[in-house]
């Protein structure tokens, strides 16, 4: 029994060693006025439009065209690739190209007119994705460019119908972009009519149910 009770007054000093040293560690952690973290920022590239971002994780969408995680990698695992262009999606990049430069036209015209800033910001953030959507048609295409005019006069003065608008261009362009898709031979075409749809599907769920 007294063997017993030995080696219990044994074990109770070690553990009371042991909390001593926690106890010392964590004083010592609380005594320095700053905590130093390091995150280690990455490149990473967009696979549909080609743009950049700089962060300690990839993001959940494009910052640039709204694609979604599933195409944005490591800048160094990707480079825009080459291909040859069929007649048939050479005259639907064009018709691609036309919806893009028009919605992006229309969208910064109802962000002049908004009557609030949340709904400002919204379609001012569409227009730059709809112009960064007909950038990436302009690379497809390998042609000279396009021009979007900011100042132009294509919609209304109330909020509620340009939401309603929006509805409808972003229905008609997911419409246009699905007979594309279904249309394309070249991969290269097919994911970027792909992840351009999906977009499309998530400006639709901005104007939801607000006209």
């Amino acid at each position: 029994m007294r063997r017993v009770f030995h080696l219990f007054r044994r074990l109770l000093s070690s553990y009371e060693n042991y909390m001593i040293d926690v106890g010392l560690s964590i004083n010592s952690l609380l005594s320095n006025r700053y905590v130093e973290v390091v995150y280690m920022v990455k490149v990473y590239r967009c696979k549909i439009c080609g743009e950049g971002y700089i962060g300690d994780s990839s993001p959940t969408h494009c910052p640039f065209c709204g694609a979604h995680e599933e195409y944005i990698v490591s800048a160094d695992k990707w480079s825009w690739p080459e291909i040859e262009l069929t007649e048939v999606s050479r005259k639907n990049l064009a018709l691609a190209l036309e919806l893009e430069v028009s919605n992006s036209e229309f969208y910064f015209c109802a962000a002049r007119k908004a009557s609030n800033e949340a709904d400002q910001v919204m379609f001012k953030r569409l227009a730059k994705v709809e112009r960064e959507h007909a950038d990436t048609i302009v690379k497809l295409l390998k042609s000279g460019g396009h021009e979007i005019h900011k100042d132009k006069e294509m919609c209304s003065d109330e909020d509620a119908d340009n939401l309603a608008e929006s509805n409808e261009r972003e229905t008609r362009a997911i419409a246009h972009y699905s007979k594309f898709l279904s249309e394309a031979t070249e991969e290269r075409v097919r994911e970027v009519f792909s992840a351009i749809i999906d977009i499309e599907k998530d400006h639709l769920d901005l104007s939801e149910g607000r006209f």
